[in-house]
């Protein structure tokens, strides 16, 4: 006996709770990452400022891509997802380096963190 449901194309119920859980997160990023990206356009004074508000933006629309690839489009898929993750750490490194006093290590463990939940939504992401 199969102690998980299964629904017609194999997928247990759990994992598919998963799948939604993690776009709704990734979204939930995306939409972040864009109105924070917005905001900063007008305070963004010096180049490293104006290069990580680019990046931030970025970022939001590729999150949002890779939630359609997920699902629709799925060719370019994989780099829009590895655009997603260069971007995400490169926005979060970058952030914390130019808003005020650079901290290099500090950077390195927001960046170390944002790799590791990247990996964990697109992982539950399937």
């Amino acid at each position: 006996m199969n102690p998980q449901p299964e629904t017609r194309q194999g997928t247990t119920v759990p994992r598919r709770i998963l799948c939604a859980a993690a776009v709704l997160l990734l979204l939930a990023l995306a939409w972040w990452t864009l109105a924070g990206g917005v905001r900063n356009v007008r305070q963004a004074r010096s180049i490293g400022q104006q290069a990580e508000t680019a990046i931030q933006l970025a970022c939001g629309l590729l999150g949002a891509a890779v939630v359609v690839t997920r699902f629709r489009w799925r060719r370019p898929g994989r780099a829009v997802r590895i655009a997603w993750v260069v971007t995400l750490a490169a926005f979060i490194g970058l952030s914390a380096l130019v808003w005020g006093p650079p901290f290099p290590l500090v950077a390195l463990g927001f960046v170390a963190a944002a790799l590791l939940i990247a990996w964990a939504l697109l992982r539950a992401l399937g």
